[in-house]
């Protein structure tokens, strides 16, 4: 995947003015593998190398702002299925 297409995708939780810097390093991490993979299951939040920035996972990470997490997951969905659709 192209990283400007990741990084526009994320670039409405990346503008956020109030995310942690931690929660701005799981973003950019979330871009780095969409862009090397294409495709990224949801699963994958709560394994290395995004565990390493909280213990609790994603939920807790973004506690208070379940609407940002909420959007990466729905973000994550909307690549899987252009990449699904890409791979037939």
């Amino acid at each position: 995947m192209d990283r400007a297409a990741a990084q526009a995708a994320f670039s409405e939780f990346l503008n956020e003015r109030t995310l942690t810097s931690q929660q701005i390093r799981f973003i950019e991490i979330v871009i780095v593998q969409l862009t090397a993979r294409g495709i990224m299951e949801a699963s994958a939040l709560y394994e290395a190398p995004f565990k390493d920035l909280h213990s609790g996972g994603p939920d807790a990470l973004f506690k208070g702002k379940e609407n940002v997490i909420d959007g990466v997951f729905t973000a994550l969905k909307g690549f899987n299925r252009l990449g699904m659709r890409e791979a037939s």
